[in-house]
């Protein structure tokens, strides 16, 4: 049986940021990846601030850049811009390959076409045949985690997001449809790739069923007069229930350990930097991840956020029209960002 320092579960942003800074330091370190291909996700692939200065992309991995976001209401709209830009697209294939050659340079091992089908203590088993040991287990596979159910972790707190991608130019800035009666506490969104956009929702299905979420959807495509004809239609869940991050040997990061934002959905920070934070505890027992400590602040604050708002009820919709009407004064514009990324 192969044996490793480290296996990890998953090829996405968390997984192969933990790859790399385990392997750079020298670490065994096997990624085992159920899919053929590393990258592609359903995802609206939208990025702040904070993400590109983290990861120092390359300029040709942005599909786009904006330095103003547009928000609605159902009563107004309002332009929240800055002197520079703060809000970006990536295609997730082009993402996930960048930050695999990254993982594979270090020196990680990473293998497709493998999925965990069984863990047992000190190794898992892939595709129902072959074993493999591990020191330690890291779950990076997503909101849908194997780990996370291994470990009889619940998810309690989890947002659905569906979209259409649709190839077009004819979208040039972002936006963002806050509508209480349609979307609860969340949002519609409009985001423009390069040679695509994906125009789409996300709802808590405790508060809609699925099927009332698609007939809102709908309802306010054709209030917005947009053609979805051509696009091709995804959903996803997003995993927003975090209930720590180790347990023993056995490790979660990113949507497995439940670090997206209940409120914006936003999951790729959270996983960048959990990945390499985890990596870090793992090489050494008494570190203490600041980092990750402050992703998991910052989320408690969504937390609450989403709870007022919930907790509103009918007075929902008129927080969100005070929320337009505070960006009117331009001194708000970067507080709100700051509050939301």
């Amino acid at each position: 049986m192969d044996s490793y320092d480290v296996v990890i579960v998953g090829a996405g942003p968390a997984d192969l940021n933990c790859a790399r800074v385990l392997a750079e330091a020298k670490k065994k370190v096997l990624v085992l990846e159920k899919n053929e291909v590393v990258g592609p996700k359903v995802c609206a692939g939208g990025l702040l601030g904070h993400d590109l200065e983290y990861l120092k992309l390359p300029d040709e991995l942005l599909d786009s850049k904006f330095n103003k976001e547009i928000v609605h209401s159902p009563f107004d709209t309002d332009i929240i811009k800055l002197n520079y830009d703060f809000i970006y697209t990536v295609d997730r294939k082009n993402l996930g390959q960048w930050l695999l050659k990254r993982a594979q340079t270090a020196g990680a091992e990473v293998r497709i076409k493998s999925k965990v089908t069984k863990i047992e203590n000190g190794y898992v088993v892939v595709n129902d045949s072959e074993k493999i040991g591990f020191k330690t287990l890291v779950g990076a596979d997503g909101s849908n985690s194997f780990v996370r159910l291994h470990l009889g972790l619940s998810k309690e707190l989890q947002l659905i997001g569906i979209q259409y991608i649709i190839p077009t130019n004819k979208y040039k800035d972002i936006e963002f449809f806050f509508d209480s009666k349609l979307f609860h506490s969340w949002y519609a969104w409009i985001f423009p790739h390069k040679g695509y956009v994906s125009i789409g929702c996300g709802c808590d299905p405790k508060k809609f069923s699925s099927k009332k979420i698609m007939a809102n959807f709908k309802k306010w495509l054709e209030i917005n007069k947009i053609d979805v004809s051509k696009g091709r239609y995804e959903s996803f869940p997003i995993n927003a229930d975090y209930k720590g991050y180790q347990f023993k040997n056995v490790f979660l990061v990113g949507d497995a350990a439940g670090l997206a934002s209940i409120w914006t959905g936003e999951g790729i920070y959270q996983a960048l930097i959990s990945g390499e934070e985890v990596a870090k505890v793992i090489l050494d027992k008494k570190c203490v991840p600041a980092k990750l400590n402050d992703v998991i602040k910052h989320k408690k604050l969504h937390n609450r956020i989403v709870k007022i708002l919930e907790l509103s009820g009918p007075v929902r919709r008129a927080e969100y029209e005070l929320m337009l009407l505070l960006f009117k004064s331009k001194k708000m514009d970067e507080k709100f960002i700051d509050l939301i990324a």
